[in-house]
């Protein structure tokens, strides 16, 4: 004879909420369903009350996505993770919960995770929330950005990618070159510019990051360096740092 459980649905949508109710009826003598919630806050209310075994959650919520609820819970229930996007089926989501459903949810596979919920037993599938959340923040589509903020004094500027040329450190100061011949100053460090400049811009050595498409000629240099010139109004030449030939011969297609 099956364990009996008790269980909690939570998802954002009705129709995906009443179509697990359906797919339970026939569950019904072995997990019984104690309530629903549209978002995470309250999801938390009610299992906090109600200590269900189960929880069927919904990755996407308005409010907050499935693990950050989690992290909130004092209580722990079991988990089978719901989700309308593929690139969240990973291995870790079998490890850190019963099983994992990819909407639209087919019913054989629907019936297979309640069989492995029945296996299990009543065994703790606990959930590493701080890896998952790591895995997920991971896979969210990074925010296009097309410009970066610069202090002038109680004002900020906003410098365009297209503007530009070359970025150099110097001093403990970054500076950003434009098109125009004018310097800003920038409270990011060389590194976290590289991390929010576009594709088009590369590392060329330690202290300076240039605008592929501003190139205007490359020549050789000794120790298999090579010259950048830039097509700024000073033709400004950065030498390459040894350490990046690779990439930058691999960036520039030489």
């Amino acid at each position: 004879m099956n364990q009996e459980y008790t269980a909690i649905i939570v998802d954002d949508e009705s129709p995906a909420r009443l179509m697990i109710y359906n797919l339970l009826e026939k569950y019904k003598s072995s997990i019984q369903v104690l309530g629903e919630a549209q978002n995470g806050n309250k999801a938390i209310e009610i299992i906090e009350e109600k200590k269900p075994d189960l929880v069927f959650l919904d990755i996407q919520m308005p409010d907050m996505n499935g693990f950050e609820m989690l992290s909130r819970l004092t209580w722990q229930p079991m988990i089978i993770f719901i989700t309308a996007y593929e690139q969240y089926t990973l291995d870790a989501f079998r490890e850190n919960s019963v099983d994992y459903l990819i909407k639209p949810i087919e019913e054989d596979r629907f019936d297979q995770s309640i069989k492995k919920l029945f296996r299990l037993g009543t065994i703790n599938r606990e959930v590493d929330i701080n890896n998952m959340l790591k895995i997920f923040n991971q896979l969210q589509p990074k925010k296009e950005i097309s410009a970066l903020p610069v202090k002038i004094g109680q004002k900020i500027l906003l410098i365009r990618f297209t503007e530009i040329i070359y970025c150099k450190s110097c001093d403990g100061y970054v500076s950003l070159f434009t098109n125009l011949g004018k310097e800003y100053i920038t409270d990011l460090n060389l590194q976290e510019l590289e991390d929010k400049l576009p594709g088009n811009f590369l590392r060329v050595q330690k202290s300076y990051i240039v605008n592929k498409d501003k190139i205007k000629e490359i020549q050789r240099y000794f120790n298999n360096r090579l010259i950048i010139i830039l097509d700024d109004k000073n033709f400004t030449k950065i030498t390459s740092g040894t350490n990046y030939i690779k990439e930058i011969r691999k960036a520039l297609g030489l």
